[in-house]
């Protein structure tokens, strides 16, 4: 079922169109408001589509930061193809600063393809899939780690069932030439943007650009650069100078390390630091019971440490941290 969202901007049109993915959205100081989603189209020569998605957190920033500077900056006339820029794809999260969505709590990346008869952010998911995805050969989805986590600047992505598609993958996780990528081999979360993409065989990736609520100059460099990268592999500009070396990290289950109770989380350990099993991650001080002595918490998998909580304050079931194992392209495959 089609769900209500319409796309008013011409994505065919030459040179640089703005517009917006519009989903009506009826509530008590609108009875016939709308959730408006600016798109911005650059359309150069004739070649492929690529489009550059953010925000789908609204708490991450670097994403967005980078593809309202590249809506903003970059000259159609220069493309050899067609690029769709939604900088902030779940606009009542970003306006709020949160990462789910003050209109109905839906997190984006959890419900694609969406439905159309579902709940706003549902219905959301279900326009981006029906209005841009079919018209894309190449999907850019620019995360980090939002108010609660950061992360090491990478490149990051699932696994495709695909063989062929996951070699491409592979290579567009390589083109984006982050000093990292994280490869989720056995995915658990379920509708992020990247399943849709993936499941209608198309190239894509996303990122973990840092976090922590924040901008960096660090973490800002890589997305830009990041971007610029991504576009020449996928054949709309040229690329940029420099080589790029990136490290294949292998995601598994067994790299998350979560809280045991709640309390006070002293870590042990910085980013980008290697691990072994057993080694100290951190400890937990119950400030309920001053008497209790703190509990020393440790790795249960060995790796390098890609993701960091932020609060340190935790509750039962909180990340600690997660980890990488380094791999080779050819292990992936």
């Amino acid at each position: 079922m089609s769900g209500p969202a319409e796309l008013d901007v011409p994505l065919d049109r030459p040179g640089r169109s703005h517009g917006a993915l519009r989903l009506p959205w009826s509530h008590d100081d609108s009875a016939y408001g709308q959730i408006v989603v600016p798109v911005v189209v650059l359309n150069g020569a004739p070649g492929p589509t690529v489009l550059a998605v953010a925000g789908v957190h609204g708490d991450e920033y670097e994403g967005q930061v980078a593809l309202l500077d590249a809506a903003r900056d970059l000259e159609p006339t220069a493309l050899r193809g067609r690029l769709i820029v939604v900088p902030a794809a779940n606009m009542p999260a970003a306006m709020a600063g949160k990462r789910t969505s003050p209109v109905d709590g839906g997190n984006l990346a959890r419900v694609f393809p969406g439905k159309g008869d579902g709940v706003p952010t549902s219905q959301l998911a279900e326009g981006i899939v029906r209005l841009l995805l079919p018209h894309a050969d190449f999907v850019l989805d620019l995360h980090s780690g939002g108010r609660t986590l950061e992360y090491l600047p990478c490149g990051f992505s699932r696994l495709p069932a695909d063989k062929a598609l996951r070699a491409r993958v592979l290579d567009a996780l390589s083109a984006f030439g982050a000093p990292d990528a994280g490869v989720v081999v056995k995915p658990s979360a379920v509708g992020t943007l990247l399943s849709a993409v993936h499941a209608a065989g198309k190239v894509g990736i996303s990122s973990e650009l840092g976090g922590a609520g924040s901008l960096t100059p660090a973490t800002l460099a890589v997305a830009r650069r990041g971007l610029a990268r991504f576009l020449a592999f996928a054949g709309l500009t040229i690329p940029p100078p420099g080589p790029a070396t990136t490290r294949f990290l292998a995601v598994e289950p067994s790299h998350f390390l979560r809280t045991p109770g709640r309390g006070l989380f002293e870590p042990g350990v910085t980013l980008g630091q290697t691990v072994a099993v057993g080694d100290v991650a951190g400890r937990l001080h119950d400030v309920e019971r001053p008497g209790r002595a703190p509990e020393t918490i440790r790795f249960e998998a060995a790796g390098v440490v890609m993701c960091r909580r932020v609060p340190a304050r935790a509750e039962p079931g909180d990340v600690l941290f997660h980890l990488g194992r380094p791999t080779t392209r050819e292990e992936l495959l």
